[in-house]
């Protein structure tokens, strides 16, 4: 039997030396956008988007490292909830967002491989059958 419990907590602290990449990244490529020859007709969209994205994720790990101890199902759930908010703005990055860099593409598949896996684990952490016994 997996320990979702476990392999939700360790995929909530890869995800948080992961935010610091793709954070810095993210801000550094929509300063491009801003700046580059080339017009980009929505960034201030992209720019909320790309702010949600970083706050959802930083809420995420900063609400589960303080308080998984003590409420643990519940902290789970909140953070499935704000994964699917990150979800939300890779399918905007993905499909919505233009123009695109390439570098978006690369950190943008790695996380939606990170989040899909949260969620899995997530879910299955919360569903009675695949609790811990003690």
């Amino acid at each position: 039997m997996i320990d979702t419990e476990l392999m939700f907590e360790c995929l909530i602290h890869l995800n948080m030396f992961y935010y610091a990449v793709f954070g810095t990244c993210d801000i550094f490529m929509t300063i491009a956008k801003y700046v580059g020859p080339r017009e980009t007709l929505h960034i201030y969209e992209d720019g909320a988007v790309m702010f949600t994205k970083l706050a959802a994720e930083l809420a995420k790990i900063l609400l589960f490292r303080r308080y998984k101890e003590e409420r643990r199902r519940l902290v789970t759930a909140a953070a499935v909830g704000l994964t699917f908010v990150t979800m939300a703005t890779l399918y905007y990055g993905f499909f919505i967002q233009t123009p695109v860099i390439r570098l978006e593409y690369m950190l943008n598949s790695l996380t939606v491989l990170l989040t899909v896996t949260e969620v899995v684990f997530g879910i299955l952490d919360l569903l009675p059958c695949c609790k811990k016994r003690k």
